[in-house]
């Protein structure tokens, strides 16, 4: 997921002001400590709803040349065995109802054909046979963060938009 901040009519007025450093190094601070809230906020609404902490590989630039700033989310997939699984190691028998398993909050259910191997990572199987199995994992960590999108980018405009008219006046 990448959020990018880029304001065309703020380099003009960046360039009416001349060619002083500080109204463009006040920008970029701006643009910057934006960012940085924005990455503590969207962590804080992720970790509300999933039922393991999820930290993000984040990755924050500003720009005083551009006038614009980008903040990065990356990384895999999470493993099934990370969040909420029972039985959690493997049983000599499957349980009756299969595995239950849960990554959201307040939601979980059972998954009937899948089962824990000896390294605890979860399969499924794909048919009627025992063979094929599949590898089951769960949301990614840009994924977590795309589930709030457009709540982050609403935050984000604002409180940029508070920014930058008090560096500018």
């Amino acid at each position: 997921m990448n959020i990018t901040i880029s304001q065309n009519g703020l380099s003009a007025a960046v360039a009416g002001l001349g060619k002083i450093a500080t109204p463009r190094q006040k920008i970029t601070q701006a643009i910057r400590q934006t960012l940085r809230e924005t990455k503590s906020e969207s962590q804080k609404l992720v970790n509300a709803r999933y039922v393991r902490r999820i930290t993000p590989l984040g990755k924050i630039s500003a720009r005083a040349s551009g006038l614009s700033g980008s903040l990065k989310i990356s990384g895999g997939r999470n493993l099934i065995k990370k969040f909420k699984l029972s039985p959690s190691t493997r049983p000599p028998h499957n349980p009756p109802g299969g595995l239950h398993v849960q990554v959201v909050k307040g939601q979980g259910g059972y998954l009937r054909r899948a089962f824990v191997n000896r390294g605890g990572l979860v399969f499924e199987r794909e048919g009627r046979s025992r063979l094929p199995i599949r590898h089951l994992n769960t949301v990614s960590l840009p994924g977590g963060y795309l589930v709030f999108g457009e709540k982050i980018l609403d935050k984000m405009k604002n409180k940029l938009e508070k920014r930058l008219e008090a560096v500018l006046s």
